[in-house]
C-alpha cells in the first residue's frame, strides 16, 4: 500500500512535468504511457526484502523483466531529454528494487539534460527544478517505505517467533501438568499401600490375638449366660476381621499401578531384547483385569526369556470401550541375526505350563488367548470389560 501511494505522489509531479514539457498529442500518449508503465512496475516488481529480490524464486523473473524495460526508458531518456519527466518514477523503482546499472542510466539522464540539454534548448528553467525536486523527493519516499517494508517484516517475524515460543510453553507446561498429575497419583497409590500395610500389620494382627483370646475363653468358660456372651463377642470380632480384610484388599488392588508394573514386569527384557512398549489404558481398569493382565504377562516374559531366538520384543496393552487387549510378540527385526541360544533354559517347540496357565487366566475373566507364528511368537489376548 505504501508503494502505490509513493507513486501517486510521484506520478502527479511526472504528469506535471510532462504535461508542461510536451505538447499535442505526444503530450496525452506520454502521460497514459507512464500511467502504465506506473501500474506494470507496481505488480511486477515483487515486494521488498532485507537482501537482494533476486534471491526470490517467484519474482526474481518479473524482477529482471522489469529491470530489461526500466533500462531501455533510461537509455530512451538519455537520447530523448523531453521526457526527463519520467526519471522520477524510474528512480524510485530502481532503488527499491536494488537496480545499480539503472541508476547510473538515469544519473546519466539527467546529468545529459542538466548540463547539454538544459543550455543549448533553452528548457524551463521552473520545469527542470520540478524534476529535480521529484527526484529527490522519489529517493527519499523509495528509501523510507524499504525501511519501513523491512520493519514490518521484522515485526511479523517477531510476532511469529513469539507465537511459537508461547506454543512451545504451552506444551511444556501441559507435559508438566501431565508429569505432575502422574506423581500425585503415583504417591496416592503409594500411599494407600502403605495404610493397607499398616492396618494388616497391626489392626490385623491385634484382632486376630483378640479371636485366639475369645476362643480360649469359650472353650473354658461353658457356663451360661458368659459362653453366649462371649459367642457374641466372637461374631462382632470375626465381622469386623472380615470388614478389615475386604477393606486392605480394596486398597491394596487399587494402588496396583498398571503401567508400572508392566515396566517392573518387562525390565528383565530390556537387557537382552530391543523392548517396545505400547500401553494405552485408564487408571480406573478394573482390578481383576489388572491382575489378568500382569499375571498373563509374567508367563509371557517367562517363555521369551526361556524359549526366544529373536531380538525384539513388541508389548501393546490396549484398552478399548468393551475390552482390553494384549499383545506380546517375539520377532526377528530386519537385519536382525538369531540368536544361538535362548537367554535361559533351552529352546523348546512344544506348548508348555505358561501357555496353559495364560489360557487359563484368559478364560477365568471370559477372555481369549491366540497364538500365532510371524517370524517368532505373538500372544494376542483380548478380556471383555
Amino acid at each position: 500500500m505504501e508503494r502505490a501511494i509513493d507513486k501517486c505522489i510521484l506520478y502527479i509531479c511526472v504528469a506535471y512535468t510532462l504535461w508542461q514539457s510536451l505538447s499535442g498529442a505526444y503530450r496525452i500518449v506520454s502521460v497514459y504511457l507512464t500511467m502504465a508503465f506506473f501500474a506494470a512496475t507496481l505488480w511486477l516488481i515483487p515486494t521488498c526484502s532485507g537482501s537482494s529480490l533476486l534471491k526470490l524464486k517467484d519474482g526474481s523473473p518479473r524482477l529482471i523483466l522489469v529491470w530489461i524495460l526500466m533500462d531501455l526508458l533510461a537509455v530512451f531518456i538519455l537520447f530523448q531529454p523531453v521526457l526527463l519527466g519520467l526519471l522520477p518514477l524510474l528512480v524510485y523503482d530502481m532503488i527499491y528494487s536494488r537496480h545499480l546499472p539503472g541508476l547510473i542510466l538515469c544519473a546519466a539522464a539527467y546529468l545529459n539534460g542538466l548540463l547539454f540539454q538544459l543550455p543549448k534548448e533553452h528548457v524551463d528553467a521552473w520545469i527542470f527544478l520540478v524534476i529535480t525536486a521529484s527526484l529527490l523527493l522519489s529517493v527519499w519516499l523509495s528509501f523510507k517505505t524499504i525501511r519501513l517494508t523491512l520493519a514490518k517484516k521484522q515485526i511479523r517475524s517477531l510476532r511469529d517467533d513469539s507465537e511459537e515460543q508461547a506454543r512451545k510453553l504451552n506444551r511444556q507446561n501441559e507435559q508438566l501438568m501431565e508429569a505432575r498429575d502422574g506423581e500425585v497419583i503415583t504417591a496416592q497409590l503409594a500411599e494407600r499401600n502403605r495404610i493397607a500395610r499398616e492396618i494388616h500389620d497391626n489392626v490385623g494382627h491385634t484382632l486376630s490375638r483378640a479371636l485366639l483370646q475369645v476362643g480360649a475363653l469359650l472353650a473354658i468358660h461353658k457356663e451360661e449366660p458368659v459362653h453366649s456372651e462371649l459367642s457374641e463377642v466372637r461374631r462382632s470380632l470375626d465381622g469386623a476381621m472380615n470388614h478389615i480384610r475386604a477393606s486392605v484388599h480394596d486398597l491394596h488392588d487399587s494402588s496396583v499401578n498398571l503401567e508400572e508394573t508392566v515396566r517392573q514386569v518387562t525390565e528383565p527384557l530390556s537387557e537382552d531384547f530391543h523392548l517396545i512398549l505400547d500401553i494405552d489404558v485408564s487408571r480406573e481398569l478394573p482390578r481383576d483385569i489388572k491382575y489378568g493382565i500382569i499375571g498373563i504377562l509374567r508367563e509371557a516374559v517367562s517363555n521369551i526369556l526361556r524359549h526366544s531366538r529373536n531380538d525384539t520384543v513388541q508389548i501393546g496393552i490396549l484398552e478399548h470401550p468393551a475390552f482390553c487387549q494384549l499383545v506380546v510378540h517375539d520377532y526377528l527385526s530386519e537385519g536382525g541375526t538369531l540368536r544361538s541360544r535362548p537367554v535361559t533354559g533351552t529352546e523348546s517347540g512344544s506348548p508348555g505350563i505358561g501357555l496353559t496357565n495364560m489360557e487359563s487366566r484368559a478364560r477365568a475373566l471370559g477372555g481369549t488367548v491366540r497364538i500365532t507364528e510371524d517370524r517368532g511368537y505373538r500372544v494376542f489376548v483380548s478380556i471383555p470389560k
